[in-house]
């Protein structure tokens, strides 16, 4: 069984999202971030702790997107993989992903 995705609160609705996002994590993950979008009205989701993505993974994104969107939550990510950008661009989603510079 894969580790548990964790969040790191950095403070005032920023958070470190740390572990493996793929098929066996993200429904835990995704139950776990449910308070997130209902805490902030602007997230920031730094994704500088994942360590590796699959295609459940992005798709956990795109869920995150359109909870942030159903909240009136503004979300963005922050410093994405280069994987997950990829499988994005391959799956033709990137422009869904609110990426910050």
């Amino acid at each position: 069984m894969a580790a548990a995705v964790k969040f790191e609160d950095l403070g005032g609705g920023r958070y470190r999202v740390e572990g493996r996002l793929g098929f066996d994590t993200v429904v835990a993950a995704l139950d776990a971030s449910q308070k997130l979008f209902a805490d902030y009205h602007a997230l920031k989701l730094d994704l500088s702790g994942v360590t590796a993505a699959d295609s459940a993974g992005v798709a956990l994104l795109i869920e995150w997107v359109s909870r942030a969107r159903r909240s009136r939550c503004v979300l963005h990510f922050l410093q994405v993989p280069e994987q997950v950008m990829a499988i994005a661009r391959i799956s033709d989603v990137e422009s869904m992903l609110p990426v910050a510079v």
